[in-house]
């Protein structure tokens, strides 16, 4: 009866209290393929009790029949199983080959113990006490080998998915759950070993059968199942963060059957879907427009017969509000229950599809004034030449640039300048063909595109210029206030022009200077001739860089005179230009050329400090006392803040006085900043030195200039003096500069003074000091020198003749 009730303690209870926790862990998760493989190893153990029990507890002939071998085929199946259960659980990537080869390994006991029984021997007798059982040196042997193979496989499992777990901040309730099994399976391990051993060395014992020890080292590996399944839910943990990442995610995720129903969704796709009842299946074909449900139907149904799915497809979807998506969708099929299911993974690109349009506007267009830019007018061109090359038509390329539009952002701003952009590339849009392309190349350029067909009119590309000049006609509104603003268009076409962009583009730009340089507001058509001068103006641009370093700049000086007394007051100092490879350059070719590339800033400071030493070489030499030397300013150095020092470092070095030198400068030049060239006109007085209006008379504005700078010098242009003897209206202008001149106390220098006649009028308007082919062409050094001991001479012949000629009266 003792025996019977101890077998019931030991062996039964451990029995049923494993029975109830599989079944506990079963109900908890039953479609968890962990949750069943736990559930299954608990069973083996269970039955491992139940087979101790029954040995102790049935008839011997009958127990004999159970055990000890079945008894040890379920504990190395229960190895085995333990093998997978920790490999698994542990997240140690291993292939399945090599699993399966290491889990098989305790099955290799099973076979041994029926295929050599005798070698492998295990057989049940009766104790003095209890059935005890009788083992082999070879089977205790291969048993122990099993024993620690797979225990020493178990325990580095374990530790090492514990090690790896720890890595990662993320996995804290896993790490607790792998440290709990790390102790709890060294304790089995030892207590499997510990207790195997003395069932083996100690003598049989009336109070507890020592063979059914080793069967607890089992009962102590449930039991830390047990606590870590309560303690930190390690079976549910994965399903958690996955039910978890289901749940937060904020893309869109659905299982969805054959039928198209969404049998599982998250919240991001009910999202999507518009539907708001959590337990309500969704039809997802019910998201697409009728004109591409039928499409989407088949491409699902096809899908399915094939397992699988377009990858990244975007698709627009229209939900049950109402609301419009573009969604990515990625598709993966998986079998459940024995039913086929597509795994969505959707995405809404919608504002990342708006972000890459806008991306892909700003790169094709011009944010100031919406037309395509630079780098789309290229395209365009490029497409547009390739289609004219196949079908045999005209492209027409026209490069426009506003007239003095830098006067508007200098005088009013950049935000007027900005506004009047707008307004001009509306305006040439307005008159531009249909089908043509207005791109903002950059600043106030603007460039036109537009394809003719062979049969067009040869001359609409010349009617299609001139009727956006006619919208220029009207004027353009800008801060309450209407201004005129022109333009110049320089047109070519291909393929008679260029049968390329940039050739095309160039010829373009070519033919556009020359509308600028013919007096603006006008077109020009490319030609021959035209590509033939720009070449030259390439050529002198790229001479100009050079010429100073290479030395092949030069100046030539000019007497002015006073008619009167016939001394010379002063001379004005030329620049010319000697190329190695052009020759000899006009100044009318070559100045305008340095004033657009900006090296007119450089050569007339050059030609302020050449004249300034040259003229004090002449005063130490006796030629230049009481005299001045007059040098041209561009434009360009009065919007230099720093020219009036460099006025004076120029003087300073050469030791010239400064009321010995005149700076001559053009109204048009002094109108362009009223106030920064007032101020630096006023700088440049203070010094002593005198400043001078150049060419009067040529601009509109002239009276206002000559009354607002102090001037001390109006230099009359040469195109008032030529016909002043056969031109009425030109000498009664002549007439009012003089009397202007008069009542401002400033002098006034006649240019382009030619014939004696020329000199007798001036003289009798008032106007005796000359300037011109009449005294003298501009000179060399060396010429001038002897020019003006000529000149002494001249005078003092004249003043003997003149003394011999009182004395005779």
């Amino acid at each position: 009866m003792y025996v019977f009730l101890m077998s019931l303690i030991l062996s039964f209870i451990p029995f049923i209290l494993l029975g109830f926790l599989a079944i506990e862990i079963l109900l908890r998760h039953p479609n968890h393929p962990l949750h069943r493989l736990t559930m299954v190893l608990i069973v083996l153990l269970a039955l491992i009790f139940l087979s101790d029990f029954l040995t102790q507890s049935l008839e011997f002939p009958i127990a004999s029949q159970i055990n000890p071998i079945t008894a040890y085929v379920l504990s190395f199946t229960e190895l085995t199983l333990l093998i997978y259960f920790f490999t698994i659980l542990s997240r140690i990537k291993i292939s399945g080959i090599l699993l399966h080869m290491v889990a098989v390994v305790p099955l290799s006991g099973i076979v041994l113990m029926f295929l050599e029984p005798d070698v492998f021997h295990v057989s049940l007798i009766q104790g003095d006490y209890w059935r005890v059982e009788l083992h082999s040196v070879s089977f205790d042997t291969m048993f122990m080998v099993i024993a620690c193979y797979s225990l020493a496989y178990l325990l580095m499992t374990i530790i090492f998915g514990y090690r790896k777990l720890k890595l990662n901040r993320a996995y804290l309730r896993e790490q607790q759950m792998m440290l709990t099994m790390v102790r709890g399976g060294i304790v089995a391990s030892i207590w499997l070993i510990v207790a195997f051993l003395l069932g083996n060395v100690l003598p049989e014992n009336p109070i507890v059968p020592l063979n059914n020890l080793p069967s607890y080292a089992g009962l102590i590996l449930a039991c830390t199942l047990r606590v870590a399944m309560n303690k930190y839910e390690f079976l549910a943990a994965a399903e958690q963060r996955y039910k978890l990442i289901f749940s937060l995610s904020s893309g869109g995720i659905a299982l969805v059957n054959a039928a198209g129903i969404a049998v599982e969704s998250n919240p991001a796709f009910r999202e999507l879907a518009g539907e708001d009842d959590e337990q309500r299946d969704i039809d997802i074909f019910e998201l697409f427009s009728e004109d591409s449900k039928v499409r989407y139907m088949y491409l699902f149904e096809q899908g399915f017969l094939q397992k699988s799915l377009p990858q990244n497809m975007q698709i627009q979807i229209i939900n049950r509000k109402g609301v419009q998506y573009t969604v990515e969708v990625n598709s993966d099929f998986l079998e459940m229950e024995g039913e086929v299911h597509c795994y969505l993974l959707i995405r809404d690109i919608t504002q990342q599809q708006k972000d890459e349009a806008r991306l892909l506007e700003l790169a094709y267009t011009d944010s100031l004034t919406g037309l395509a830019n630079r780098y789309q007018f290229n395209l365009r061109l490029e497409e547009a030449l390739e289609r004219s090359r196949i079908y045999n038509h005209r492209v027409v390329v026209m490069q426009m640039d506003l007239d003095h539009f830098k006067w508007i952002n200098d005088t009013m701003g950049h935000s007027a300048g900005d506004l009047l952009l707008i307004n001009v590339a509306r305006l040439i849009r307005q008159h531009a063909p249909e089908n043509s392309l207005v791109a903002r190349m950059g600043g106030d350029e603007f460039s036109l595109l537009v394809e003719l067909p062979t049969d067009e009119d040869p001359d609409a590309p010349a009617e299609m210029a001139s009727h956006i000049l006619r919208g220029f006609a009207k004027q353009i509104a800008l801060r309450e206030k209407y201004y005129h603003v022109s333009c110049s268009i320089g047109v070519c076409t291909a393929p008679l022009d260029g049968g390329d962009p940039e050739t095309l583009l160039r010829n373009a730009d070519t033919a556009m200077y020359a509308a600028k340089q013919m007096g603006r507001n006008q077109y020009q058509l490319f030609n021959e001739t035209l590509k033939s001068t720009a070449e030259q103006y390439l050529m002198m641009q790229q001479g100009l860089e050079t010429a100073l370093e290479n030395e092949e700049f030069s100046l030539v000086y000019q007497p002015q005179v006073d008619s009167e007394t016939g001394n010379m007051i002063g001379a004005e100092a030329l620049l010319r230009w000697h190329s190695a490879e052009l020759g000899f350059v006009s100044p009318q070719d070559f100045i305008p050329i340095a004033e657009q590339s900006g090296m007119i800033r450089l050569i007339g400071e050059w030609v302020m400090q050449e004249a300034a030493e040259q003229a004090v070489r002449w005063m130490n030499e006796g030629y230049f006392t009481d005299m001045q030397m007059s040098v041209n300013v561009s434009a360009s150095q009065l919007t230099d803040p720093y020219f009036a020092h460099k006025v004076e470092t120029v003087l300073k070095q050469t030791g010239l006085p400064p009321q010995m030198l005149c700076l001559e400068f053009t109204e048009s030049a002094a109108i362009r900043e009223d106030e920064q060239i007032m101020a630096l006109c006023n700088e440049i007085v203070k010094m002593g030195v005198t400043l001078a209006v150049d060419d009067f008379g040529t601009g509109y504005s002239s009276m206002r200039t000559v009354t607002s700078f102090p001037f001390h010098f109006i230099k009359i242009d040469r195109s008032l003096v030529y016909d002043i003897d056969r031109n009425p209206r030109n000498e009664a202008v002549v007439r009012s500069v003089l009397e202007l001149a008069e009542q401002l106390g400033m002098k006034v220098l006649a240019e382009g003074v030619e014939t004696q006649q020329h000199v007798h009028q001036l003289l009798q308007l008032g106007c005796h000091y000359i300037q011109g082919y009449y005294y003298s062409r501009p000179m060399k050094t060396a010429d001038f020198k002897k020019w003006v001991d000529d000149r002494a001479l001249e005078l003092k012949r004249l003043e003997v003749v003149e003394d011999i000629r009182i004395a005779g009266q």
